[in-house]
């Protein structure tokens, strides 16, 4: 345990390999660190995140998660290598247990965007409660593209946030779209500089835990409940992604993207 320079009591949780927790003044931060591979998300990465998730959300002493990438990044997706590796079956897992976890996230989820998102580095981002990103940075939900199909839900949360015309032209092309796209569209709720971006998370943070906590939680659990069964439309999406990961059309685009 240990103090910063104005006091505060910081708790580093256990350590991770792919990912940084920071437990601070009642945050959770949550930080993907594979910069070098542009924050991808193996499975290593989910098993870590869904911990962290779980672990921040259980706490008493946390309000509010933050969830960032290291290096200027958010996340490129999903690391290709796992979708054709005998292991993609626990990486099928892994993905409904993430989203199902973030879905039902009982702490205020703020995420911080910055340089990619695509594919779960996009579709996490509807299921996060604040979404702050930097001007320049490009989303994109390339499944079809991959030979996939959606993922975390995003065939219904993608219309029902961004309008059903936006959703399938991104959806059906796999095209990126701009931050300021994704600002008009609904997707993201401030769009400011990469250096502007600390300053304006640091300012939600501030108002968050202005609010009794027993508030924020409700407010969730009501505006939940309006919202489909979002576990069982991301299983029914990865028994479609797992169906169509097995043809040979599918493999062959994954392993020509890993060379």
């Amino acid at each position: 345990m240990s103090f910063n320079s104005n006091g505060v009591k910081i708790v580093a949780t256990e350590t991770y390999q792919d990912i940084t927790v920071k437990h601070e003044n009642k945050v959770a931060q949550i930080k993907i660190n594979r910069p070098d591979k542009f924050n991808a998300i193996r499975l290593q990465t989910y098993r870590e995140l869904i911990a962290a998730f779980l672990e921040a959300d259980a706490s008493p002493e946390c309000h509010v998660i933050v969830l960032s990438g290291a290096g200027g990044q958010f996340s490129a997706g999903n690391d290709l290598a796992d979708l054709v590796s005998d292991d993609h079956t626990q990486l099928m897992e892994c993905v409904q247990e993430i989203f199902t976890t973030v879905a039902n996230l009982k702490k205020v989820l703020l995420a911080v965007v910055d340089g990619v998102a695509v594919g779960i580095g996009t579709t996490i981002l509807l299921h996060c409660d604040l979404v702050v990103a930097s001007q320049g940075t490009k989303f994109r939900v390339p499944f079809a593209n991959l030979g996939v199909g959606p993922e975390g839900a995003s065939s219904v949360l993608l219309p029902h946030i961004i309008g059903q015309k936006k959703a399938r032209e991104v959806l059906l092309t796999g095209r990126f779209f701009s931050a300021e796209e994704a600002l008009e569209w609904g997707l993201i709720n401030r769009l400011v500089k990469s250096e502007e971006l600390a300053a304006v998370v640091e300012e939600y943070i501030v108002l968050l835990l202005q609010q009794p906590l027993a508030s924020l939680l409700a407010t969730k659990v009501l505006m939940r409940s309006s919202l489909p069964d979002i576990e069982n439309i991301v299983t029914r999406e990865l028994e479609s992604f797992g169906s169509l990961l097995q043809t040979d059309e599918t493999r062959k685009r994954l392993r020509s993207l890993i060379r």
